[in-house]
């Protein structure tokens, strides 16, 4: 294909217009020094534009299901499970096949958050998790990250209906560090409750996947802020050309580390203060990339 000139300003659709889409818009706005046109999802169907951000999942479902053969679309702001659920039609598989359709996720890669949990407890052997209907096909990526790391993985199951205690409990007592999943099946207020108490009565190190997660009493929880994702996706719209193929989707590349002292003081944890958290994490990384 020809080169042409650099692509033209992207169009943003929000999911919503609370305060975590907002606050994305405005780090996207930032982070491409200038206004950017935007609209949130509404019943009224929206347009399509030559490249569309989509932003939550509800506006990335729209994109995928309203953009037309010659457009492109990135979404960021969901969970990888969700991008990949929403994909799985036909025109989904179609559109990343052609190299049309992106993502940046909103949580972490498993690796980088087993490597924490190694940070955290250097003789760890036992990793566990719990997984719902929302995230029960992440199984099969939970243990290879664990076995790429010399981790046991301990799966558990929780549905709806089931007495979370009673399932989350032996896997908490056998696992050395507990990582859980976002799921919104299994990560309500009561299970997230549970899931707190029961990992401190047992004194098992919880790695949260948001800071609100380290704040409630995950000794740490590594994330993505929306300041970093968003620059990553400006990053890629700043140096691509009208009509190149998208990368591939990816987790973010940058990640911030919360750290609850208060917790890690009780499991008598001596942990370095955040940055240095983040740059060994991220030296971790390299050597196994």
């Amino acid at each position: 294909m020809p080169m042409m000139a650099k692509a033209e300003s992207p169009f943003v659709l929000l999911s919503d217009s609370d305060g975590s889409y907002n606050g994305m818009l405005r780090a996207l706005t930032e982070q491409h020094n200038g206004q950017l046109e935007s609209e949130v999802l509404s019943d009224q169907t929206p347009s399509d534009h030559p490249f569309t951000l989509a932003v939550g999942s509800r506006a990335c479902e729209a994109v995928i299901r309203l953009i037309s053969a010659e457009n492109y679309a990135m979404c960021v702001f969901l969970p990888a499970q969700t991008f990949a659920d929403l994909t799985a039609s036909p025109k989904g598989q179609r559109l990343l096949g052609e190299r049309r359709l992106s993502a940046i996720y909103l949580d972490q890669p498993l690796t980088r958050q087993m490597l924490l949990a190694k940070m955290l407890k250097p003789r760890m052997q036992t990793i566990g998790t719990v997984l719902g209907p929302g995230s029960d096909r992440q199984a099969s990526h939970f243990t290879s990250a664990a076995n790429i790391l010399g981790l046991t993985p301990l799966i558990g199951r929780l549905e709806d209906s089931e007495n979370p205690v009673r399932e989350l409990t032996p896997v908490i007592e056998e696992s050395d560090v507990f990582l859980p999943l976002p799921d919104s099946s299994v990560f309500n207020r009561a299970s997230a409750k549970w899931i707190l108490y029961l990992t401190l009565r047992n004194r098992i190190p919880l790695i949260g996947f948001s800071a609100s997660y380290a704040y409630a009493g995950a000794v740490v929880a590594v994330h993505s802020n929306v300041e970093q994702i968003a620059q990553q996706a400006m990053n890629i719209l700043n140096h691509r050309v009208l009509g190149d193929a998208l990368p591939a989707p990816a987790y973010p590349d940058d990640f911030s580390i919360t750290v609850n002292e208060t917790a890690a003081r009780n499991l008598g944890l001596t942990l370095a203060p955040s940055d240095a958290l983040v740059m060994e994490l991220k030296r971790r990384e390299r050597t196994i990339q």
